[in-house]
């Protein structure tokens, strides 16, 4: 058995929130999902393995490719620590 490390890659990360939706889904070139009720629920987004879908409170990462996808809070807050 093999034990791997991720390198450490500085990625663009946003959390979601019922504010910053729109601007985001502008950001990644995705759509803001919505409620029956009209609010904001998260985003969906096109990645390189198809569509993905976040909710609010999940982040959004811009990849070392450029390409966008989703990350759930718990995790996020686990494998990453900001960068000043």
């Amino acid at each position: 058995m093999s034990f791997y490390m991720k390198k450490p890659i500085p990625i663009e990360a946003y959390q979601i929130t019922v504010e910053n939706a729109e601007e985001l889904a502008a950001w990644s070139n995705s759509v803001v999902t919505k409620r029956p009720d009209g609010t904001i629920s998260g985003m969906m987004v096109l990645t390189l393995e198809g569509a993905m879908t976040g909710s609010v409170g999940d982040y959004l990462i811009r990849g070392v490719r450029g390409e966008h996808y989703f990350c759930a809070k718990s995790i996020f807050e686990e494998t990453y620590e900001k960068v000043e």
